[in-house]
């Protein structure tokens, strides 16, 4: 019996990414992907409010004033996995579980890949009147940044759907400010910290000693910095395009089958042009 790629594709489509990942605190936008590019509208920007406008000239006009959505047409990124070689690939078809484990390791790799974009993506390099960013020094407090970052969301009235992804080297001084804190986190199931629902993850974006933020995928060097990050879930999306595997049978090389996946994938923000409210601690 030949290798059925719609079986090995289909597990691995149904769920490219576990659904406990911090990339799934964004909006869904799949549906609007065709032929593996996401069709997207970024809301303009608000009309202005004025108050009394009538009352010095009851014959005014109020302005008017372009509001269109900003339309946005992105190519799905390729997300490709390492070829892997197995022994008797067609045995392992038939077990569901032995082909659940390979198929496992390959879906792993690809969330760790869209997990690293998503962080990198979600991290301000700068701070500005819309997106926060604070330097600590090695001596600050991790909870007061948290809760300083708290109320950079609560004077742009954001009260929902907010989210923290906290490096290593972040939830760690969390425990050495306050046990009886930490402890609660890591009783909680979802993590709920100042309205945030915390998150931890090793590859946050890296900045420089100096506060720039590196490119992506750079190796930290000697004093860079990991960096924790915030959100909020409805100004952040992820979509899926076409999920396909690539099977080879008995290469002769090799006497073993080869597997790999490439899945169509992308993460970002939805106001791409000028992201909001995104949050960085280094």
């Amino acid at each position: 019996m030949a290798l059925q790629t719609e079986v090995w594709e289909a597990d691995l489509k149904e769920n490219p990414i576990p659904d406990t990942s911090f990339v799934y605190q964004s909006e869904e936008k799949s549906e609007y992907v065709n032929n593996n590019t996401l069709h997207l509208q970024e809301a303009g920007i608000e009309p202005t409010v004025y108050e009394n406008f009538f009352a010095a000239d009851p014959d005014a006009e109020l302005p008017i004033m372009a509001v269109d959505d900003i339309p946005h047409e992105v190519l799905l990124s390729t997300y490709s996995t390492a070829v892997t070689r197995h022994r008797k690939l067609e045995e392992v078809e038939l077990s569901y579980g032995r082909r659940q484990s390979v198929i496992n390791r390959h879906r792993n790799a690809l969330a760790k890949q869209l997990g690293r974009k998503a962080a990198y993506m979600w991290t301000p390099g700068e701070g500005n009147e819309f997106n926060s960013k604070m330097d600590l020094a090695a001596n600050d407090s991790i909870i007061d940044a948290i809760t300083d970052l708290r109320a950079f969301y609560m004077d742009h009235d954001i009260n929902e759907d907010l989210n923290l992804c906290l490096n290593a080297g972040h939830w760690a001084r969390i425990k050495k400010e306050d046990k009886k804190l930490y402890k609660e986190l890591i009783a909680e199931k979802n993590k709920i910290y100042c309205d945030f629902k915390i998150f931890t993850y090793s590859q946050t974006p890296v900045f420089t000693e100096t506060g720039i933020k590196k490119p992506y995928g750079a190796v930290p060097l000697a004093g860079d910095r990991r960096s924790s990050f915030s959100w909020v879930s409805s100004e952040t999306f992820r979509c899926f395009g076409d999920t396909e595997a690539f099977l080879e049978e008995k290469k002769a090389k090799t006497q073993a089958d080869l597997l790999s996946y490439a899945q169509r994938g992308l993460v970002g923000n939805i106001r791409a042009n000028n992201p909001k409210y995104l949050g960085a601690i280094i």
